[in-house]
């Protein structure tokens, strides 16, 4: 979608009309700072789905604020919006580096590692950060599936029975243990998990 340009020039033309308004020094400064936020800007533009112009605010208010960790962060997810991978790692990277708490960034980050990066061990690391700040059956799986493009098996059917430990309704957890056990030939292993499953209402399908 295309930026609304009708709506940027009311904006320009009410910032110009308070900077007329302007009778001392310090009002003066407080209105001119209302007026220049391109980080809501930016959001505005996410909202009319112009991704592009939307990174390009962030990048110009981060100039002024290089670590604000929310503008880091949403800048790092327009990018991967946008497929620009290379580029959203450093944001990525960065937000992780400054923010020991952020599950989500570090969700999006372990995946550019594995699906964009070729860096699976990479994933397995990050993935993990994520799974022990919210060991959900989701990240757990997440993890997993790391753990199997990096080789480690083992790991991986170890950290999908955990996951299904932690929430035996979660049935991403069963169709990947699933396909897992069905690579390595243990078809009687499989059909059990099924069954397991279904006692928990799962109904599995392939993992593509």
């Amino acid at each position: 979608m295309m930026i609304k340009w009708h709506g940027r020039r009311q904006h320009e033309r009410r910032c110009r009309a308070y900077r007329l308004l302007v009778v001392g020094f310090i009002l003066g400064a407080g209105l001119l700072a209302a007026c220049a936020d391109p980080a809501g800007e930016a959001r505005d533009l996410e909202a009319e789905g112009d991704l592009n112009g939307a990174t390009s605010l962030y990048r110009e208010a981060l100039q002024g604020d290089p670590d604000n960790v929310e503008m880091l962060a949403a800048l790092a997810a327009d990018l991967m919006l946008l497929g620009r991978y290379d580029e959203a790692l450093l944001f990525q990277e960065r937000v992780v580096a400054l923010d020991p708490n952020d599950v989500q960034t570090r969700v999006e980050l372990a995946y550019n590692y594995l699906n964009h990066q070729d860096r699976a061990a990479d994933a397995v690391r990050v993935f993990g950060q994520a799974a022990a700040l919210d060991p959900t059956a989701q990240h757990l799986t997440f993890l997993a599936q790391a753990q199997i493009v990096s080789g480690d098996i083992g790991g991986a059917e170890q950290t999908l029975r955990h996951a299904l430990e932690v929430d035996p309704q979660y049935a991403y957890s069963y169709m990947v243990l699933d396909s897992l056990l069905v690579s390595q030939g243990r078809t009687a292993e499989a059909a059990e998990l099924k069954d397991l499953a279904l006692l928990q209402g799962v109904q599995l399908e392939s993992v593509p």
